[in-house]
């Protein structure tokens, strides 16, 4: 049936009801009609309009949620790039072009796998084992994956830290406070080469701040030292603290650099 009506001077189109059907897109229940366009060029003309249906609507907040996800990444590589401490060999370590070279460290890369899987921004893992082994490529594989899935994280070299902090004590640029309060809200952080050279009572203090800070986040440490000589470097207090809900994982094996050889 055709139908028009005329409100305060303006002609409403006239309509014919077609049918009503569920859209398959958006699952919303929409109208189809036909309607004679009223002015203009195209005057006298009918063609067919759907109302009810949400799939723009939905097309348009997926293409912006995609594009803000999109921004966030890049925002976080850049912080990342910032403020990591990371080796210009690590730059390009993936969990995918790890090469384990014998059966527990094999073993050290499915933790890893099941880690990232099952991440909840609370416990720790602390990787135990020789040099050359693969525990900062295995760590910064991490920090990468993690990334993708939208979590903040940090790779800092405990040396290369200290180091850091005892700069900004002399410069303008990034400062010890900036520093720290970003190590303290970071998803994930890396401590990597856990008890060297930090024997200072200042350094140990230092460490200290950090691990108290970080008290109930997730924190990858990577050591070449033993358990006692460990808790020698660290001292009792700092030992203790970072043990607190972390896992152990030894790898031991050839020297993962070497494996070609």
């Amino acid at each position: 049936m055709d139908k028009a009506s005329n409100v305060k001077g303006i002609t409403r189109p006239k309509e014919r009801f077609i049918k009503e059907y569920v859209c398959p897109g958006c699952n919303m229940t929409v109208t189809q009609k036909e309607m004679e366009i009223p002015i203009g060029p195209r005057k006298g003309e009918w063609i067919v309009a759907d109302y009810g249906c949400k799939c723009e609507d939905i097309k348009f907040v997926e293409e912006s949620e995609r594009k803000s996800a999109e921004f966030k990444n890049k925002k976080m590589k850049q912080f990342f790039d910032y403020y990591s401490l990371i080796n210009e060999s690590l730059k390009n370590a993936t969990l995918e072009n790890y090469e384990p070279t014998s059966e527990a460290l094999t073993a050290a890369k499915q933790t890893i796998t099941n880690y990232i899987q099952e991440f909840d921004g609370t416990k720790n893992l602390l990787l135990v084992g020789n040099y050359g082994t693969g525990k900062s490529h295995l760590s910064v594989s991490v920090t990468k994956k993690l990334m993708e899935q939208g979590k903040e994280c940090l790779f800092l070299s405990l040396p290369k830290l200290l180091t850091k902090i005892k700069e900004t004590y002399n410069n303008k640029g990034v400062t010890e406070d900036e520093l720290l309060e970003v190590i303290q809200r970071v998803d994930l952080l890396v401590l990597d080469d856990l008890g060297a050279e930090h024997k200072t009572e200042w350094a140990i203090t230092k460490l200290f701040e950090i691990l108290d800070n970080r008290a109930g986040k997730a924190t990858i440490y990577t050591t070449n030292l033993d358990s006692k000589e460990l808790r020698e470097r660290m001292n009792e207090r700092n030992f203790s603290r970072m043990m607190e809900n972390t896992e152990v994982i030894k790898m031991n094996g050839r020297d993962y650099r070497r494996r070609e050889f």
